[in-house]
């Protein structure tokens, strides 16, 4: 199974960079988000999975601008990570200049940002996230 397809790689190598239970909900979210909007274009499911479940991996390693994720980038490439795979992942963090081209790239950006203001909106809620519905969302883009 090439590592870019292999869920439990991604998934240990999270866990080695990853301590907090918050950071590791809120790269499964992305992507399980990810693996939703692959299934509806077409693309590989396990593929933009683990862009997503890896993205922000080295985020408690390296937290600041300066570092994340570029600083992680070379830990991805010594696992065997292909070029295409470490691009998607430093393609959404806006200041490391790697523009967005591919639908993988442009949905991983947006998948991260709407994860974090859903939970965001789930914090402000007595029940969460649960009864939340898309107006209820719209209204908080004001």
């Amino acid at each position: 199974m090439p590592i870019e397809t292999d869920r439990a790689a991604a998934e240990a190598l999270l866990h080695e960079w990853v301590e907090s239970d918050a950071l590791r909900r809120h790269c499964r979210a992305v992507e399980l988000a990810m693996r939703a909007y692959a299934e509806d274009l077409g693309e590989d499911p396990e593929a933009w999975g683990c862009v997503g479940l890896l993205h922000d991996f080295d985020w408690e390693r390296h937290p600041s601008l300066e570092q994340h994720p570029q600083d992680g980038e070379p830990a991805l490439a010594a696992a065997g990570y292909p070029d295409w795979f470490r691009r998607a992942i430093l393609s959404h963090a806006d200041h490391t200049g790697v523009t967005r081209e591919t639908p993988l790239e442009k949905h991983l950006f947006a998948c991260d940002e709407l994860s974090g203001f859903l939970h965001a909106c789930g914090l402000v809620r007595p029940t969460g996230l649960v009864g939340i519905t898309p107006k209820s969302v719209k209204k908080k883009l004001k």
